[in-house]
């Protein structure tokens, strides 16, 4: 089985090829840039005549809000132009298997409750980004009703690459020095290995087409999952944590926390942010040395 993943020479989507690889079974296709280019119809149809995909995994995209907002028209080509032409490419040449694609739980931007986000519910999203997004999820369904829009949260690792939420952490406790942590947000973080495992799972399932919230659930507020994370992860170092974590409040509240009730109805689950990241604690132990 011939399986395209895009978008690999970034974070998520390179984790994603190497999970993929660990099966013999699987050929991994993972084009550059010159290869497939995303934002070309030409080159789309092009690339599907030539390898003849028997499944999709896209992940590539403009994910920086800033970078977007000063490229609109290149990130909007992006976001959510590919998306929709590799969903043409997939029905014009008959793939048969899943087509499953990245878009955010930044489409909940909108929601100022406590609460968690349901894929039913009304979205308003606040940024560019998270509006290409949900037009993608449009765009693709209306092409291809059995894809599947995959609402991914923040995700880490301990691996060599950026910073992001365990990384920042381990260097905020040997650095000793405080962050501040909203009560009055609500959001999760999701251990990369976990996604792509996840990914794998539903792209052999026969679970529905439409949009997934496609990360773990919250912990607590903002506040709440810093103090318990930093509690692990001071005692993976050996070093205190005591009031390294502050509380904060926005002055509105947010909440791109995600209800898990459709995904786990077709057999996925995610851990907490805080249980992720004991996940991730155990198995990248070797990395925790390089990171200051």
């Amino acid at each position: 089985m011939k399986i395209l993943v895009t978008g690999t020479s970034g974070f998520l989507a390179a984790r994603v090829r190497d999970y993929l690889l660990e099966d013999g079974g699987l050929e991994v296709l993972s084009p550059s840039h010159a290869e497939l280019d995303v934002t070309s119809s030409d080159s789309c149809k092009v690339y599907f005549e030539t390898h003849h995909p028997d499944a999709v995994i896209h992940l590539a995209a403009i994910s920086d809000i800033g970078e977007c907002a000063r490229n609109e028209e290149l990130s909007r080509d992006v976001n959510t132009g590919g998306p929709i032409r590799l969903a043409s490419c997939a029905k014009e040449y008959g793939m048969t298997g899943r087509f499953l694609f990245a878009s955010s739980d930044q489409v909940y931007t909108g929601t100022h409750e406590l609460r968690l986000n349901r894929e039913t519910d009304s979205l308003a999203p606040e940024n560019l980004y998270a509006r290409e997004k949900l037009a993608a999820e449009e765009g693709v369904a209306a092409i291809l009703p059995s894809a599947c829009a995959l609402r991914l949260d923040w995700m880490f690792d301990l691996k060599p690459g950026k910073s992001n939420f365990l990384k920042n952490i381990i260097r905020s406790i040997r650095g000793q020095n405080p962050v501040r942590c909203a009560v009055n947000e609500l959001r999760a973080e999701t251990y990369a290995r976990e996604v792509a495992v996840n990914m794998k799972a539903l792209l052999f399932s026969d679970a529905p087409g439409g949009a997934y919230n496609f990360g773990g659930p919250a912990y607590g507020n903002s506040y709440e999952t810093a103090l318990s994370a930093y509690e692990l992860v001071g005692e993976a170092l050996g070093l205190p944590v005591a009031g390294l974590v502050l509380p904060a409040e926005y002055d509105t509240p947010c909440s791109l926390a995600m209800d898990q009730e459709k995904i786990n109805s077709v057999g996925i689950r995610f851990r907490d942010t805080v249980a992720s990241a004991a996940f991730c604690l155990e198995r990248e132990a070797e990395y925790l040395i390089e990171i200051r």
